[in-house]
């Protein structure tokens, strides 16, 4: 028997209509949406209709509401804060789930931002760096600076789809940080891992920009008290 499919609602025609919008006119992050008379206009639809139609894009995080300022794009469209649903994983597992996955993954991505990188780039790596050695000199939490650089080198590569896997890599970072925090030499350990990729992707030196990410996973996971599947490091 076949079956009938149910005519879509006006408020999920618009919402289709507004994502259309911001991929065609190639809207950035932070940008501010047409005002709703705007969108009424252009849509020939009610206050209401928009309304409910900017609620559906807020669900799906395409879009940020603020009040009396209007909305805005996410910095992230489409990506929710747990896209792998990890808070209902076995959260005694996790952390070296998350590191096996950082292993498996950033050693080609470092490889590949070598190849691709620009010099804005380099740019905002060499801040973070010093913003991340200030941070720790001060006692203070670096692991958002940790976070951003690992965020630079993935958009070195120009591949969205490698900076839609960032959540994961935040939150191995931010997990990371629990366990070796209070481990002796771990900061230092790390902050030269992260010298040596950024001056391996400076030089456009991806050989050594795989290995200097590899030693950075490998010595995270120690510090961590992970087991280092041998396998990955061959």
């Amino acid at each position: 028997m076949e079956t009938v499919k149910k005519p879509r609602k006006l408020p999920e025609q618009i919402a289709d209509k507004l994502r259309e919008m911001i991929i065609q006119e190639e809207m950035k992050t932070g940008s501010k949406l047409p005002a709703e008379a705007e969108l009424m206009a252009r849509f020939g639809v009610s206050r209401s209709t928009v309304r409910e139609a900017v609620k559906i894009l807020q669900t799906e995080h395409i879009v940020d509401i603020r009040q009396g300022q209007g909305t805005f794009l996410c910095a992230m469209p489409g990506l929710a804060d747990d896209p792998l649903g990890l808070r209902f994983t076995d959260q005694e597992e996790l952390i070296a789930q998350l590191l096996e996955t950082r292993l498996l993954v950033e050693p080609n991505v470092a490889a590949l931002a070598a190849q691709r990188r620009q010099d804005r780039h380099l740019q905002e790596m060499k801040t973070l760096l010093d913003r991340m050695d200030n941070a720790y000199l001060h006692g203070e939490n670096y692991t958002p600076y940790d976070a951003q650089f690992h965020s630079v080198i993935a958009d070195c590569t120009g591949n969205d789809v490698i900076k839609r896997l960032l959540p994961t890599i935040h939150e191995s970072i931010r997990a990371g940080y629990q366990h070796t925090r209070r481990v002796e030499g771990s900061y230092q350990r790390a902050s030269q891992c992260h010298l040596e990729m950024y001056h391996a992707i400076a030089e456009r030196d991806s050989d050594r920009a795989r290995l200097a990410a590899q030693r950075h996973m490998v010595q995270t996971m120690h510090d961590s008290g992970v087991e280092v599947p041998g396998v990955l490091t061959r």
